[in-house]
């Protein structure tokens, strides 16, 4: 084996925590909302068996 490969590697720092958001207060009483990401247009909606499908 070479030095190399007995070497410990770095450990990368733990990310923070997302933050959280209630999908309610997103959707304010609405099923779909529209998300503007750089140029690009994105639909979240609220199926009927209430799940969440993102779509461009």
């Amino acid at each position: 084996m070479s030095e190399e490969t007995n070497r410990e590697r770095p450990v990368a720092a733990p990310r923070p925590p997302a933050a959280a958001v209630r999908s309610e207060d997103l959707f304010g009483g609405t099923r779909e909302l529209i998300i503007r990401h750089g140029r690009e247009e994105y639909r979240l909606r609220i199926t009927r068996a209430n799940k969440l499908i993102l779509t461009k």
